[in-house]
């Protein structure tokens, strides 16, 4: 009975190997995730600054209710807050007016996508872009 309980007591732990082999596991499972993560976290910026875009685009479209259709073409999206548009923070929403015709240009950009492509996104009210967020300058803005 004692030599069975000293034969137990004789295994101290993890071998070199096993311990190598848990931790290439662990760095293969972590090589896959963190590029997947950072690229999901890139596709919610650009969906915000979507986002944000229609939402000041619908305050356009109010103010120049309240303004006898005239739109709001210079400054930031903040003019925008006495008609309900509230930003994201992190991004910025510039407003100009565009090289032809009446309506109002807007250019989003996250500072957390500076330098990468994508950012900054367009939209405009002239139906040349049929209002969808585009990543290169409309003809008209």
């Amino acid at each position: 009975m004692t030599r069975r309980w000293m034969t137990c007591r004789d295994d101290d732990g993890f071998t070199l190997v096993e311990l190598i082999t848990v931790m290439v596991i662990i760095g293969l499972l972590a090589g896959i995730a963190i590029p997947l993560f950072l690229n999901q976290r890139s596709e919610a910026f650009e969906s915000q600054i979507k986002s944000d875009l229609h939402n000041a685009a619908t305050a356009e479209e109010s103010y120049a209710l309240h303004h006898d259709g005239s739109y709001l073409t210079t400054g930031t999206a903040d003019g925008l807050s006495d008609e309900g548009f509230r930003g994201t923070e992190g991004v910025a929403i510039a407003l100009s007016p565009p090289t032809s015709g009446s309506g109002y240009c807007l250019t989003a950009s996250a500072a957390a996508l500076a330098g990468k492509p994508g950012n900054p996104q367009y939209l405009t009210d002239q139906g040349t872009d049929g209002g969808t967020p585009q990543q290169s300058r409309p003809a008209n803005c």
